[in-house]
């Protein structure tokens, strides 16, 4: 699917001016002229005050705004132009949410994709639109991402845990951008992220913010979206995603020979011919191949205690003041008992004080686990599984069986 699509509308030429700085030409509009005749807020670097009372503001600018949809918002910027930058608007957002209100999974059509954001701009800002040479829309970013299917959640996070010991080549981890859901590689570089993460936990916040909101404050979009959310059918497919997505900018594009222009770039995906048929996925192929090709190979440890996890879950649970239900310190004691599985229970006896090492052990006993079993835990080769039959991304099976693709509302 295409997650994350950025373009960039240059400014029509009769607003822009030109100007030599050595042997660079620089392109740039006058952004106070542009906010008059579009309405757009301006802030500005510095406002003096005269001692006669009059303010002088210099250093304006346009920062980030949010467009609204019908189910999400899309963010837009002027950039007034400079060295080897073409004054334009960029607009950027998941097409997948403002089709649909999420994007647990949706559409590859590039120009089903850009048109949607490109027509609600003309919608909510039609003076600014006015002003912008819609023809000459360049794509600055599309994050194609697919997915593979695990059987549980609790699976699903060993996965991400051991992709955090991978890299290959040019591809490099980026530690500073971890959570425990998610892993990132190469994320300052200028051809493509790579990204690793679990949906449903990202979808269960992205809901859970949508219901701690009172309602009177929600805008209309956020309450569309909520009520797509809120299906269990989406909940139950986005367990056990594990998904990777390449954030693939303009130089990673331009190597692959996929057009910068808008308009070139939907007729090469119309006209593409592969073996797979899909420009989403072929880009998406070469971006994760470096960082795929050291699966080959790779043995993971997998510990599939559903049990274990379900029967911890019914005993150790919290309402929170907002009336959800918490598995905090399940989750937390799952994690006590995977490490008495995988490192012994002498090891992780000494890794820890006293009093909290008998505290878990005594809460794991309480379920019906004795003293023990969780003595002799033991990871034997049944527990070893080759990475790629873990890491199965079926292409032909993205979307449930009740999936129709979107449609523009401006069709």
């Amino acid at each position: 699917m295409i997650d994350m699509l950025a373009l960039r509308i240059p400014f029509k030429d009769e607003f822009v001016q030109n100007r030599l700085e050595g042997n660079d030409l620089i392109s740039f509009i006058d952004i106070r002229r542009i906010a008059e005749m579009s309405g757009l807020l301006l802030s500005a670097y510095t406002v003096e005050f005269a001692i006669d009372g009059d303010l002088t503001v210099s250093g304006l600018k346009h920062n980030y705004e949010s467009v609204p949809t019908h189910y999400a918002g899309i963010a837009c910027k002027v950039f007034e132009g400079g060295k080897n930058f073409y004054p334009c608007v960029e607009i950027k957002a998941s097409p997948a949410k403002v089709l649909q209100g999420h994007n647990v999974f949706g559409p590859v059509d590039l120009e089903l994709c850009a048109f949607e954001l490109l027509y609600g701009l003309a919608s909510a800002l039609p003076s600014l639109f006015e002003l912008l040479h819609a023809p000459g829309t360049v794509i600055g970013r599309i994050d194609a991402t697919y997915s593979a299917k695990v059987s549980n959640e609790a699976i699903a996070k060993q996965v991400i845990a051991f992709l955090r010991n991978l890299s290959n080549g040019q591809t490099k981890r980026t530690r500073a951008q971890e959570f425990e859901t998610t892993v990132m590689w190469n994320d300052n570089s200028r051809h493509r992220v790579l990204v690793a993460y679990l949906k449903h936990p990202e979808l269960m916040n992205q809901l859970e913010k949508l219901r701690s909101m009172p309602s009177a404050k929600r805008t209309q979009a956020q309450t569309n979206a909520l009520a797509v959310m809120s299906d269990p059918e989406l909940h139950e497919f986005a367990s056990g995603l594990v998904r990777f997505e390449a954030r693939l900018k303009t130089r990673f594009l331009k190597s692959f020979g996929f057009p910068s222009l808008l308009t070139d770039a939907i007729e090469f995906q119309r006209n593409y011919k592969s073996e797979s048929g899909c420009i989403v996925y072929d880009l998406w192929k070469k971006a994760f191949g470096e960082l795929f090709a050291t699966f080959e190979g790779s043995d993971m440890n997998v510990y599939d205690d559903d049990k274990v996890l379900v029967e911890l879950r019914k005993s150790y649970f919290s309402t929170t003041p907002k009336g959800n239900t918490s598995y905090a310190l399940a989750d937390r004691l799952f994690g006590f008992y995977r490490r008495l599985l995988n490192e012994g229970y002498d090891a992780v006896q000494n890794s820890m004080t006293k009093s909290t090492f008998y505290r878990q052990l005594n809460q794991l006993c309480s379920i019906g686990l004795s003293k023990s079993q969780l003595q002799n835990l033991t990871s034997t080769r049944d527990n070893v599984v080759p990475l790629m039959r873990i890491i199965n991304i079926d292409f032909k099976n993205q979307y449930p069986s009740w999936y129709s693709e979107p449609v523009s509302r401006y069709a």
